[in-house]
């Protein structure tokens, strides 16, 4: 064992000449390395910048041609915004008329409930009056045909009766002939003082 103790470990001088070269070789890729990184690192900041130059330049390309577009855009929103503020107040106008219809309507039909009621009332008088004016137009007629009755009864009384009747109103001493005259003349001397 003690000769593989010798083989595996190499001398101090062996081994301080293979640290320095291992740590050469580490320093060189090191340094390899950082100069390969810093190529990437400005390779890439290169394909970056150009990019970036490129995207300015799409961007500035797409800003001239959407220019027109937002232009118009902004123009048709203020437009709807016009429209609709004027619908708006078109629709303001039509409600408010709308309420002043409803109430002016309310207000005709509360006035035509209230004429209607005095014109219910108005025939109700109307009525009572026609009733009392036909009542009082047949107690009339009743009075005339009883008149009637009488004075028709008075005319079909025999004749002689009305003789008698007639000689009753006669002054005594006058003839039939000068009855009227002597009724003129009665009369005529009644009048005189």
């Amino acid at each position: 064992m003690g000769m593989i103790n010798h083989l595996v470990l190499p001398s101090p001088p062996l081994q301080e000449a293979a640290t320095s070269a291992t740590a050469v070789a580490f320093q060189v890729a090191a340094d390899v390395s950082a100069i390969v990184l810093a190529v990437v690192a400005i390779l890439f900041m290169t394909v970056t910048i150009v990019i970036l130059a490129q995207l300015k330049k799409l961007l500035g390309s797409l800003q001239s041609q959407v220019q027109p577009v937002t232009d118009r855009a902004r123009v048709a929103a203020e437009n709807v915004e016009y429209i609709s503020a004027v619908v708006r107040e078109d629709v303001q106008r039509v409600h408010a008329s709308v309420a002043g219809l409803s109430d002016r309507l309310k207000a005709a039909s509360e006035r035509m409930e209230e004429r209607v009621e005095e014109f219910n009332a108005l025939m109700d008088v109307v009525q009572d009056e026609a009733e009392s004016v036909l009542l009082d137009t047949a107690a009339v007629v009743q009075g005339v045909r009883a008149g009637a009755r009488i004075v028709g009864d008075g005319l079909a009384k025999p004749p002689r009766a009305e003789a008698t009747e007639e000689d009753s109103d006669l002054q005594p001493g006058a003839t039939e002939g000068t009855s009227g005259q002597g009724e003129v003349t009665a009369r005529e001397e009644r009048r005189v003082p």
